[in-house]
């Protein structure tokens, strides 16, 4: 009897290996399984569906977020909940190798179901006269591009990783896979994007929450752009940041195209007056974005609620640790930074008009220490400049996003303000006398601008809009800051800190050495940003005083199984000591 792709999925979260891939004898897919057209397709949509676990979501926003300034744990999270230990050894960064938070096997996971559809999908085309080759391309763009977001995702957390060679079936595989650098990861998660991108279908294709929920030209050109991004700030290159921004700009230039000829936007939008980003107005915002979903806006987002399953990652992190009891408290709460005000500029907001305050945490301006997360959470925006806007108590089916334009439009303004930098700086090392055009840095901030204005009520602007002649100077520190106030609890801002940290480091990184031939040492101006959320910060720059704790260790059980791959050097398991 054919085996469906369905009844693996139990059989996953009960083995590990190669991150969980084994799937017993048993439970192997029978070649009989490809015939049809939509066979293949079950797989695709099965790929992604391994992101949408619990795991994989509660990973990304401790892995982005968490070890960030952005969150802490709240007093009254009970010590006998499911996550608090592991939690905890994080926020000390005392982590031990068998924490719950070192799993990677969701991605892994998404990874072998790419690599089946890779294998045995082109196949299907002579079974099935339904099943075209154009299917089939959009098809393979689709899992190219997919595997090539799981390793890169994968490479930010934990360096030094695996690449499996071919989609698992059975337990008897061989599954000694060694790890690879960052460099080798990079390059052939660049290769599969390109090769995805020529054949992908374009971001309005189907007029609904596929444009946004599959990944096309404008979700794989958005994955270039954030790769090259991270391969610029390591490397120090110019020509990555400048093809960084050409990503940002096929994206940006394709976005503008499709909103101007729906048709429910009338000419240009809500006006006649023709933008250059058409992003959502101060009052729409939170509802179009996080309520709503699938804004005009975004770019790629995993379906919750179009798949009608609850976010429970979501649920148990910004909501209810319980996942069902709306009155026990969330694993994770915002931080003071990201709750209050301060025109100093020691928190993320100088002013009390930003919506984005409102929207984001719940019952902002408190004299608090930490504040309850709002964004996911609640389907309804907060009103303009309201302090307490409700939190739902309903189930929580917010999708979650991986990309929307401003995040593009931010990572364009990083590349050009670095592009800028470095010009700047090979003039002065000239000492001919060249001088180096202000216009990258103006374009820069013409876009945190554009983002800033777009969370203001039409009565604060202008007078509240920022001002280039205030951060021409300081322009790196604004679009950290911006991205920071824009992309909060997305799971952003540990790779934006991280990127930050290796422009400033003394010593430039070696992307092409793993962690156990070559590190550097972390700056002093990452730390009095990483570090803010602490009572003490100086006390725990011991614990993070070089690259290797920028990474989290590999789970004891993969390193038991796979004697190939290498801890770590910086983690011990505690079962051993």
């Amino acid at each position: 009897m054919k085996k469906i792709f369905s009844i693996l999925l139990a059989s996953i979260a009960m083995t590990s290996c190669v991150d969980t891939v084994i799937l017993p004898d048993n439970k192997t897919v029978d070649d009989d399984f490809w015939q049809k057209k939509g066979e293949v397709e079950a797989v695709v949509a099965t790929a992604y569906a391994q992101l949408r676990d619990a795991a994989a979501i509660r990973n990304m926003i401790v892995w982005g977020d968490f070890r960030s300034d952005e969150l802490s744990i709240p007093s009254t999270v009970p010590a006998t909940s499911a996550y608090k230990t592991s939690l905890s050894q994080i926020y000390s960064m005392n982590i031990e190798t068998e924490n719950a938070f070192t799993s990677w096997y969701p991605f892994y996971s998404a990874i072998n179901y790419c690599n089946l559809v890779l294998e045995k999908g082109e196949g299907v085309i002579a079974l099935d006269p339904d099943y075209t080759r154009g299917d089939f391309d959009a098809n393979r763009a689709q899992v190219l591009a997919l595997r090539a977001f799981c390793y890169f995702y994968l490479t930010r957390v934990f360096h030094d990783i695996p690449v499996t060679p071919h989609a698992y079936l059975n337990s008897s595989d061989n599954l000694n896979v060694p790890q690879y650098t960052p460099d080798s990861v990079l390059t052939m998660c660049i290769d599969d994007l390109v090769a995805a991108e020529k054949v992908a279908v374009s971001g309005s294709t189907y007029g609904d929450w596929r444009d946004k929920g599959y990944l096309n030209k404008d979700g794989i050109n958005a994955i270039l752009a954030d790769i090259y991004l991270w391969r610029a700030s390591i490397n120090r290159s110019e020509s990555d940041y400048q093809t960084c921004v050409d990503y940002c700009d096929k994206v940006i230039k394709a976005k503008k195209e499709a909103y101007e000829a729906d048709p429910r936007n009338r000419r240009f939008g809500d006006t006649d007056t023709e933008q250059e980003y058409y992003l959502s107005d101060c009052t729409n915002m939170y509802y179009d974005i996080f309520g709503r979903q699938n804004a005009d806006e975004s770019i790629f987002e995993l379906q919750f609620r179009n798949s009608n399953v609850a976010n429970a990652g979501i649920d148990a992190m910004y909501f209810r640790y319980t996942g069902t009891n709306a009155s026990t408290p969330a694993y994770l709460n915002a931080t003071t930074a990201y709750g209050t005000i301060s025109s100093s500029g020691k928190t993320m907001w100088s002013n009390d008009k930003d919506q984005r305050l409102y929207e984001y945490v719940y019952n902002a301006k408190a004299t608090a220490d930490q504040f309850p997360v709002r964004k996911f959470v609640a389907q309804e925006s907060a009103g303009v400049s309201t302090v307490d806007g409700n939190r739902s108590a309903r189930n929580v089916f917010q999708n979650w996003i991986f990309y929307r334009l401003t995040d593009v439009m931010l990572m364009k303004a990083e590349a050009l303000v670095q592009i800028y930098n470095m010009r700047v700086q090979a003039a002065k090392d000239a000492n001919d006398g060249t001088t180096v055009s202000d216009s990258l840095n103006q374009v820069a901030f013409n876009i945190c601008q554009f983002v800033n204005d777009r969370a203001l009520p039409e009565a604060s602007k202008p007078g509240l809009s920022l001002k280039y002649n205030v951060y021409r100077d300081n322009m790196e520190q604004l679009v950290l800051a911006e991205r920071g106030r824009e992309l909060c609890f997305e799971g952003k801002r540990w790779f934006d800190l991280m990127r930050y940290n290796y422009r400033h480091t003394t010593t430039k990184a070696d992307l092409t050495k793993k962690l156990t031939e070559s590190y550097i040492t972390n700056s002093n101006d990452f730390f009095d940003l990483a570090l803010s959320k602490y009572p003490v910060p100086a006390s725990m720059r011991a614990k993070m005083r070089d690259e290797r704790y920028l990474y989290m260790p590999i789970n004891q059980s993969e390193v038991e199984l796979n004697p190939l791959l290498v801890q770590n050097p910086v983690y011990k398991s505690a079962a051993k000591y």
